[in-house]
């Protein structure tokens, strides 16, 4: 029977540990793998205005356990270098010397230019400022470039590690809307003049006072957006904004120049063009013979969250939820109204249901908040939704509580 020599299962144990010992360093070495080629990096902004100064970030996507190609300790630097007007080409495999390529028929930009203010967030993820000089020529509305990252600004040794493609665009302006307002239930059409506009539809958003505009379409050579209003809470003063591949415009800064106003004779009017919501509300039904009772299905904004009271104990001038009859405007404090309608149900933000009894002596003294001694007599009223009965101390906390207001009734002998 053979045996094995001792000092032969010694060298074959020495030889697995020194094998195992290799493996274990390519595997340690596999777990944070340079990148011998360049990766895609995604753009937090594919596209901006013509002139650049806008802020944007890449990021590009790692397995786990391993990291980007932006390694500790370093700055990438990041260069735009110009593809034309169609498909981008691919970045060049080296850093290249910043240069303008000379107009050619007006159509040229600049050739490569180095990205300010890199910084190196992770490995994985990187911020910049599109350069000041990506600007568009002649007739231009768009040019394409290339977003390359390299280790280093060397012509000849410097390593691409990671690239996206950017387009500029016509920075936006704003030239009128039509009509500048629309009822708090919205449904308004408008339409926006102005210059910049993607001439697809889903190129542009456009929120008015923060609520999108929607069922949004725009001319073909893009100058003028039209669109449908959502339903929105009271307000004036409040900016239609226009987001284009070229960044966004507001009505507030028509001309999109940032300053207030300057009325420049060299740029286009720079009036501020405000939009407004009105505060109405509509009811069904909005009329009923005087000394009945009847539901009211009352349309408007912002009703879930306001706290009503339902009984008959309602003190129309106390701090909680009201739906007022008034004769003329409601005043905080000097016209709570005739009437009040109780019992009320917020069935969703933009409607809600009251009982209306004009026949119980449930009306309330104008001015009191006190219960009066006749019901509403024959007449058109305005009813209204208030956040809170209070007194207010200034016109901005009245204002406030009016939810939605100027909407009639009419109590008629039929």
């Amino acid at each position: 029977m053979s045996k094995t020599h001792p000092s032969t299962g010694r060298r074959l144990l020495r030889a697995g540990i020194a094998t195992g010992a290799v493996t274990a360093a390519v595997i340690a070495a596999g777990a944070t793998p340079a990148f011998a080629a360049p990766v895609p990096m995604i753009l937090s902004s594919t596209a901006g205005p013509s002139g650049g100064g806008n802020a944007v970030t890449g990021t590009v996507n790692v397995a786990a356990n391993a990291t980007g190609p932006f390694a500790d300790g370093t700055t990438p630097v990041v260069q735009f270098q110009f593809s034309g007007s169609g498909t981008a080409a691919s970045c060049r495999t080296l850093y290249q010397t910043p240069a303008v390529v000379a107009a050619t028929a007006g159509v040229n930009n600049a050739g490569y230019v180095d990205a300010p203010a890199v910084q190196r967030i992770s490995t994985a993820k990187i911020a910049f400022s599109v350069p000041t000089g990506l600007t568009l020529q002649a007739a231009q509305t768009s040019a394409k470039f290339n977003v390359c990252a390299y280790d280093s600004t060397s012509t000849t040794t410097s390593t691409l590690l990671a690239t996206a493609s950017y387009t500029i665009a016509t920075r936006p302006t704003i030239t009128g809307v039509t009509p500048a307002s629309s009822p708090a239930l919205g449904g308004q059409s408008i339409t926006i003049n102005g210059t910049g506009f993607a001439t697809t539809a889903t190129g542009n958003t456009v929120t008015v006072g923060g609520t999108a505009l929607t069922g949004v379409k725009v001319n073909a050579n893009g100058t003028s957006i039209t669109g449908t209003t959502g339903a929105r809470g009271a307000g004036t003063d409040l900016a239609v904004v226009v987001t284009t591949p070229g960044g966004s415009v507001s009505s507030l800064d028509p001309d999109n120049n940032g300053l207030v106003d300057d009325a420049d004779p060299l740029t286009l009017p720079d009036n501020p063009i405000p939009f407004s919501y009105s505060n109405g509300a509509t009811i069904t039904p909005n009329t009923t013979p005087a000394d009945t009772s009847v539901a009211l299905s009352i349309n408007g904004v912002g009703f879930r969250g306001l706290t009503f009271i339902t009984t008959t104990g309602s003190t129309p001038s106390d701090a909680n939820s009201h739906v007022l009859l008034t004769d003329g405007a409601y005043v905080p404090g000097a016209n709570h109204g005739v009437e009040e309608c109780l019992n009320v149900l917020v069935i969703t933000d933009t409607e809600l249901v009251c009982t209306l009894n004009l026949k119980d002596d449930i009306g309330v003294t104008a001015g009191t908040g006190a219960a009066s001694a006749a019901d509403a007599g024959e007449g058109t009223y305005t009813v209204s939704v208030v956040a809170n009965g209070l007194p207010a101390a200034t016109a901005d906390e009245a204002k406030a509580s009016i939810v939605n207001s100027g909407a009639t009734f009419t109590v008629a002998p039929y």
